[in-house]
């Protein structure tokens, strides 16, 4: 299962120069089709890079890094039928690695300075690690699910009592019976709750879905502590004795997408619903770059596919269409292959929420943590700066005349960048 550690570590990695290649590509499942995958492949791997690197030591790298990717492409392909495969490789720093993810992605190859991860983010999203609570009224059963595996914790099996049928005189043994039943019922479902807390809080914050009989699933979630109903997605009727640990896998993996799906659906509201009088929403890419340059983005919401080339200022870390936004005039300006990943990566460094869906307002939208400043909101909005030329002319007559270092902007909009965080 792709963790966000695994993906931190990926993030760890760095080149000076755009040579770092991630491939993202679908393994069919039949194995005559596996003949037409390496020409998909070359493909892919061709049109990654083309005009990002003019340095003849970065070409090389690059062509070194596609035979990388053939050569794993070769060897393991067999064990990928019908998988979505993610390649990572680069020369320098030295970096092979291979992820399988639990879900299609889009086909693409992109060479940049760091790992691209926007799919395994996806897929994060979309397939996230849940605990699966099984619970009749003599027997619970907890399972952690992640990715495909799903490992099982049967919990010990509660008193039991004499059948309900039971009559006695008058039936007054019924009664009491029954009584003992259900009494023995709760003490069950707050032992198996209690159980469940502690495997929950030893595997950290994730989801929980209930399953069992439709009278001991409000029962027992009657009996959740605070801290873990919080954590349900939702809960489906079975029978623990006879519904087989597929099936039952089946019916968890249903009641986790209707929750992924619901979730993408309030965050996309969240989003729109702007207060009276706000000005905290920021929609379409040349506002949202605005927002991630001045580090005021709470959560970032962006597409699931496409890519949109732009640059970086490796001096302050600005982001930009263009290259020419930045106070030093694009003399720093780096090409990026797809800025929305770096925006992504940005947020992510200055503790945001970034979340995935098909369709964001915009193209891209996010919610902020205050007002933009003017001068970052001029920004957006100003023409390009003037030519070599012209900034020659207009310092000789006096037009740029400011001190030594007063080009750079105020504290409050290069503050974070991305150079300066430390993972």
């Amino acid at each position: 299962m792709i963790t966000h550690a695994e993906i931190e570590k990926l993030l760890g990695v760095r080149a000076a120069v755009p040579t770092v290649l991630s491939l993202y590509l679908r393994v069919p499942h039949d194995p005559p089709a596996l003949r037409s995958l390496s020409a998909r492949a070359d493909d892919l791997l061709a049109q990654a890079g083309r005009g990002a690197a003019d340095d003849p030591d970065a070409i090389k790298a690059q062509d070194a890094d596609r035979r990388i990717a053939r050569r794993m492409l070769e060897v393991h392909a067999r064990e990928w039928l019908d998988r979505t495969v993610a390649i990572f490789a680069c020369g320098e720093p030295r970096l092979a690695e291979t992820v399988v993810l639990p879900c299609a992605v889009q086909d693409r190859a992109v060479f940049a300075a760091r790992p691209h991860v926007r799919p395994m983010l996806l897929a994060v999203q979309r397939f996230p690690g849940y605990h699966l609570a099984i619970i009749d009224r003599q027997h619970a059963w907890v399972f952690r699910i992640a990715g495909e595996q799903m490992d099982r914790m049967t919990l010990p099996a509660a008193e039991g009592a004499r059948t309900p049928e039971f009559g006695g005189w008058y039936g007054l043994e019924t009664h009491r019976e029954n009584e003992r039943v259900l009494q023995l019922a709760r003490h069950h479902y707050r032992d198996a709750a209690s159980v469940l807390r502690r495997v929950m809080h030893a595997a950290g914050p994730e989801l929980l879905v209930l399953g069992g009989h439709r009278d001991a699933i409000p029962q027992f979630l009657a009996m959740l502590p605070d801290d873990v109903r919080y954590h349900l997605a939702g809960s489906f009727i079975a029978d623990p004795h006879t519904t087989t640990p597929a099936r039952v896998r089946d019916l968890a993996d249903q009641v986790i997408e209707r929750w992924v799906t619901a979730r993408e659906r309030r965050v996309v509201t969240q989003v729109l619903q702007e207060p009276p009088g706000g000005h905290l929403t920021a929609i379409g890419l040349h506002a949202c770059l605005a927002a991630v340059n001045q580090r005021a983005v709470r959560l970032l919401v962006v597409p699931e596919g496409g890519i949109a080339a732009g640059f970086t200022c490796q001096r302050c870390g600005r982001l930009s269409r263009t290259g020419t936004d930045c106070p030093d005039w694009g003399a720093a300006s780096l090409a990026v292959p797809d800025l929305i990943e770096d925006m992504v990566v940005t947020a992510l460094d200055d503790g945001a929420q970034v979340e995935t869906v098909r369709d964001p307002p915009g193209g891209v939208a996010a919610r902020l943590r205050f007002t933009l400043a003017p001068a970052e909101e001029r920004s957006v909005r100003r023409r390009s700066p003037k030519s070599g030329a012209q900034r020659a002319a207009a310092a000789s007559s006096g037009e740029q005349k400011r001190p030594s270092g007063s080009q750079k902007r105020p504290s409050g909009s290069q503050k974070g960048s991305p150079g300066s965080h430390t993972r």
